[in-house]
């Protein structure tokens, strides 16, 4: 049974994967901020986070639009915040 805060994190990785699919912009890149914990994911999960430059909770870093980045955002978008950056 979904809860509320299930159904609303399940939101925002939507959106997240929404806004991203319109395709890499011309040196265009994302801020990306850690809003979860990494305690209790995988091990691929935290790698992923410090291939993104995130060591801990409300850290940010600005990081390039690449098909490898998109991979790892979508991959940890439910511990992350996105924004774009021009």
């Amino acid at each position: 049974m979904a809860t509320s805060r299930t159904r609303a994190k399940q939101k925002t990785v939507e959106d997240v994967v929404r806004r991203m699919s319109a395709g890499p912009g011309k040196g265009s890149g994302y801020r990306v901020t850690l809003t979860g914990s990494e305690i209790g994911g995988t091990k691929e999960q935290r790698a992923t986070l410090r291939c993104l430059g995130l060591r801990r909770r409300g850290t940010s870093s600005v990081v390039k639009d690449t098909p490898q980045t998109r991979g790892r955002i979508r991959a940890v978008a439910h511990l992350i915040r996105v924004e774009e950056v021009a």
